[in-house]
């Protein structure tokens, strides 16, 4: 299957699914402890959410492992069941995956900062990366996604972790904040410096997801294809968010998430997808733009 997905992205423009988080809060789950407790407590949901996000028409879901590493879990008191609840999330995907389509084991960060500004070591975080791929690649994923790393060091010990635990694709994505002066992550790292290193590091593909709206993805996307030779991902949120009564919403309509995904195809995305605010409605108003055709609100 990795063959098959690189061959893919040399042929069209990849489809990602969108946000796992967006779902579970429109469900009434957003109590939940950890939302990857939903494997094994409401599976059936879990399954129809990516579901949902086929049937628009992505190519690639990720795996509902976003917060499964164990550091992450730790501070929710259920470490010990890290294997299971990455297991059975591929599991679940897998389920209903179509055929010539793919799943994606999702990694996200930590929780936790390296030193100085936190107590977490390089060995601990690269152990807890290696532990959540092993578990990932074993049950059957066809590609590992470390992603809304805000942290330069954290992605370079996650993808160096992977690379540990098992031969795999693996795309390295991270989150840029839009300033006066450029794109730079939390942590003050540029568009190019990010992708020199993970590339240096041992990712197969880059991206950035989350934070910016797909307007402001448009000029990250045209610099970071400049920055690499390699396949790019990227994952916008649906706009910016609004906070209504401690309710937030996501106001951009598909359409016009849409819209903007031509352009970063024209920018150089090999891949596209949703982060935050993004559903199957956008997915699939994404699937139809970048097919030729056109979806009305």
């Amino acid at each position: 299957m990795q063959k098959t997905f690189l061959e893919k992205t040399k042929a069209k423009t990849i489809i990602f699914d969108g946000a796992m988080g967006t779902l579970i809060m429109a469900a009434g789950m957003n109590s939940v402890k950890s939302p990857t407790l939903l494997n094994l407590e409401k599976p059936e949901l879990v399954t129809d959410f990516h579901k949902q996000y086929f049937n628009a028409g992505a190519d690639v879901v990720l795996t509902n492992t976003f917060s499964a590493n164990p550091l992450k879990l730790k501070a929710e008191g259920i470490e010990r069941q890290m294997e299971t609840l990455n297991r059975e999330a591929v599991k679940l995907a897998r389920h209903v995956c179509p055929e010539g389509k793919f799943v994606a084991g999702d990694i996200g960060p930590t929780g936790k900062m390296l030193p100085p500004m936190g107590d977490c070591t390089h060995e601990e975080m690269q152990e807890a990366f290696y532990l959540q791929a092993k578990a990932l690649i074993e049950s059957g994923v066809d590609l590992l996604v470390i992603e809304t790393m805000y942290s330069l060091e954290e992605a370079v010990s996650a993808v160096r972790g992977i690379k540990n635990a098992g031969d795999i694709i693996l795309i390295a994505s991270m989150t840029f904040n839009k300033t006066q002066m450029g794109y730079f992550t939390l942590m003050g790292e540029t568009v190019g410096q990010c992708a020199s290193i993970l590339e240096q590091a041992g990712a197969n593909m880059l991206g950035a997801n989350c934070t910016l709206g797909s307007a402001d993805m448009i000029d990250l996307t045209k610099e970071l294809r400049a920055s690499t030779a390699k396949p790019i991902l990227i994952q916008p949120n649906a706009g910016k968010p609004v906070t209504r009564k401690g309710i937030t919403y996501y106001e951009q309509t598909p359409s016009e998430f849409a819209q903007d995904a031509g352009i970063l195809k024209e920018m150089g995305a090999d891949m596209i997808g949703g982060c935050c605010g993004t559903n199957p409605e956008f997915i699939q108003a994404l699937t139809a733009t970048l097919s030729g055709n056109s979806i009305a609100d």
